[in-house]
C-alpha cells in the first residue's frame, strides 16, 4: 500500500511542473510557535514546538511541506519529530470550493509508524463559512475521520481582524481502534459502536498585516477529546482538554 501511495504522490508531484505555463506560481512560507502540538485533540508533544512550512500552488495544484520541531520537550529531547508532505488540487466553484489530495506523515524517530491519508474538503461561501472534510488512512490505521467546522471574521482595523472558529471531528471504528484502542475495546465490551465524535476545538486568532504580503497571527485555542477517545486518554493519565497558545508569521509571494 505504501509503495502505491508513493507512486501516486510522485505522479502528482510531476503535474505542477507540467502546468507552469498556464498559470502563475504562488509561494508562501510560515513559521509558528505553539505551547503544545495537538493533532485532532491528541497531545503529541506536551511542550513548546516550532512548526515551519512552505507551500507552492500553480493552476490549482498545491504542494505543502510541514514539520514539527520540539523546542521544549519535557524529556529533554529536541529536534524534528515529524515531517508531512501534502499534494492537493483545488477547484473553485461559484459559492464553494473543493480540495482533493494526499498527505504523507513521516516520523523520523519511529519510521515504522509512518502513514498516509487521502482527503477531500469542501467549503461554502455562506454565513459562518461552513467546511466539511473527510480523511481516509490508507496505510497504518485504514480508518475514516470526518471533520466539520465553522468560522467568522470581524474586521478591527484596515490591517487586523478577529477570527473565531470551531470544529469537531468524528472517527470510524477502525480509526478509534488505531488511535484509541482502550476506548474501542470498551465500546466492544459495552456492545456499542466505537465510531463516535472524538474531539472539538474553539480558536480565537488576531491576524495582523504589517505589510501587504506578511501576516503575524497570535492565537488561543481550547481543544478537548470526547466520548471513548477521552476515556481512553484519561485512563492512560493523559490530558483530555488543553489550552494552546500560539503565534505565527507568514509571507506570500
Amino acid at each position: 500500500m505504501r509503495s502505491k501511495f508513493l507512486a501516486l504522490t510522485g505522479l502528482l508531484l510531476l503535474v505542477p511542473g507540467a502546468v507552469l505555463a498556464v498559470g502563475p506560481l504562488d509561494l508562501s512560507a510560515e513559521v509558528g510557535c505553539y505551547g503544545h502540538y495537538l493533532w485532532r485533540g491528541i497531545t503529541l508533544t506536551n511542550g513548546a514546538v516550532v512548526q515551519p512550512e512552505v507551500s507552492a500552488e500553480v493552476a490549482g495544484f498545491g504542494l505543502n511541506l510541514w514539520g514539527n520541531l520540539n523546542a521544549d520537550d519535557p524529556s529533554g529531547d529536541s529536534g524534528f519529530n515529524e515531517y508531512d508532505v501534502t499534494v492537493s488540487y483545488g477547484l473553485g466553484l461559484p459559492v464553494a470550493s473543493l480540495d482533493l489530495g494526499v498527505i504523507y506523515y513521516a516520523l523520523p524517530d519511529a519510521s515504522e509508524q509512518n502513514t498516509a491519508e487521502a482527503f477531500a474538503s469542501a467549503s461554502a461561501s455562506l454565513v459562518l463559512s461552513p467546511t466539511l472534510s473527510v480523511y481516509r488512512d490508507v496505510d497504518q490505521v485504514d480508518g475514516w475521520y470526518w471533520e466539520a467546522g465553522l468560522s467568522h471574521g470581524v474586521a478591527l482595523s484596515p490591517g487586523a481582524s478577529l477570527d473565531l472558529s470551531a470544529r469537531a471531528g468524528l472517527g470510524s471504528e477502525r480509526y478509534m481502534a488505531g488511535y484509541f484502542p482502550v476506548g474501542a475495546a470498551k465500546a466492544v465490551t459495552d456492545q456499542a459502536t466505537s465510531s463516535s465524535l472524538t474531539d472539538y476545538s474553539f480558536t480565537a486568532a488576531l491576524p495582523w498585516h504589517p505589510a501587504p504580503m506578511a501576516t503575524i497571527t497570535p492565537s488561543l485555542s481550547w481543544c478537548s477529546l470526547l466520548n471513548d477517545a477521552s476515556d481512553a486518554v484519561d485512563a492512560g493519565g493523559g490530558d483530555t482538554g488543553t489550552l494552546v497558545w500560539g503565534v505565527s508569521a507568514s509571507v506570500g509571494f
